[in-house]
């Protein structure tokens, strides 16, 4: 560990919370962590440990902003709408989303969601033009808007007439994918024309032997089975994953004399796996459906007109595109003059990265002090 010279604690207090069933929180007195383990329970727990903490230290009146990661910009969402129009009525200035992820349809790459195969293109083009596979010579901004405009114009189209789509346009939507992708035509053929990101992740470089990571494109894994549909595990996750735990444990113990008799929960599988997704009352009508918090945010926008929103996305996320985070913000009527989007040379976790990382710090500063400029594209 050592000290970072990007700290923003000269501009902010810094308040972490661990919901109940990560870090060392746990329910206590009646009820289990499996009961916070819903929209309802989560949103309503947080929001009484943020206005427990204002009302002790006498805070009310400091402007307050949210940051959350990847699940955490789903939580920020709801929270927002819960502290904005339910009991607790604390009046947030803005929003920092990392790899945002407000609409599941759009970052679940899956069978028959046509909706993801469009907005994860141009995340494809990213990870094959950084390994040389596609884009040569081309400036990656010049590359990206190309990709952009394709998955939008006449990739999604495309795949809505499926088996209407004539022979001529076929090919033509096939090359082009070739081009964006760096994929073999025949295998795009193969595939009919709908590239999931796993298979993604294994093909791109399968002549070499390695599989893409999902969190950080970038990383390569080598991996026994070269023959496989898709990677075996994630190397941009099992490449940094024990630092972040090693890290946690050694600065509790050593540094504050934290002891406790249980482990401290960097990520909870448990909860992970046991979340309940239902957002009806139970004994009402209920269908699964993609998770999205969109129209929750623009609701707290909409009350609270001071409320601005700042989107940071690495453009080798394949697990949250940035494609998805620009389609996501132009629906759901998000009141557009108060979302900042900004993009850097990273993945889901882009401040790995030391100059995605100063790039990140100096934008939250620029956020904080009502200056930073929208990036997003025409």
């Amino acid at each position: 560990m050592v000290d970072n010279p990007l700290s923003i604690l000269d501009q902010t207090d810094l308040v972490f919370i661990d919901p109940v069933g990560t870090g060392f929180s746990q329910a206590i007195g009646e009820g289990e962590d499996k009961d916070y383990w819903n929209e309802a329970g989560d949103k309503s727990s947080i929001a009484e440990v943020m206005r427990i903490w204002i009302t002790k230290h006498k805070r009310w009146n400091a402007p307050k902003y949210l940051i959350g990661e990847s699940f955490g910009t789903t939580r920020a969402a709801y929270l927002a709408n819960e502290l904005t129009v339910g009991d607790v009525d604390i009046a947030l200035n803005g929003i920092v989303l990392i790899s945002q992820a407000l609409d599941y349809e759009g970052s679940t790459s899956a069978h028959d969601n046509v909706y993801s195969y469009v907005t994860y293109l141009p995340s494809m083009a990213a990870a094959a033009q950084y390994h040389g596979r596609a884009g040569q010579g081309v400036p990656q901004a010049e590359f990206l808007a190309e990709a952009r405009a394709f998955a939008r114009d006449e990739y999604g189209p495309a795949l809505w007439k499926g088996e209407r789509l004539s022979p001529e346009d076929r090919t033509y939507i096939r090359d082009r994918l070739a081009y964006f992708t760096g994929l073999d035509p025949e295998y795009i053929e193969t595939s009919n024309l709908r590239i999931l990101m796993h298979r993604f992740q294994k093909e791109l470089l399968r002549d070499e032997g390695v599989a893409l990571g999902r969190l950080d494109g970038r990383y390569l894994g080598d991996e026994a089975d070269d023959a496989a549909e898709g990677p075996e595990d994630d190397v941009s996750s099992y490449a940094v994953s024990s630092a972040y735990s090693a890290l946690m444990n050694q600065y509790l113990a050593a540094d504050l004399g934290v002891e406790m008799d249980r482990p401290y929960m960097v990520s909870s599988p448990d909860a992970g796996e046991q979340w309940d997704f239902r957002d009806a009352p139970e004994g009402e009508y209920w269908e699964p459906h993609y998770v999205n918090a969109g129209r929750q945010l623009t609701t707290a926008m909409r009350h609270n007109t001071a409320l601005k929103v700042m989107v940071a996305s690495g453009y080798f996320d394949l697990i949250c595109p940035f494609f998805d985070a620009e389609i996501t913000f132009a629906r759901y009527g998000i009141p557009q003059d108060q979302v900042a989007m900004t993009y850097y040379q990273g993945g889901h976790m882009m401040y790995l990265n030391d100059g995605a990382l100063k790039a990140l710090a100096a934008d939250i500063r620029s956020f904080y002090a009502g200056k930073l400029e929208d990036e997003r594209p025409d």
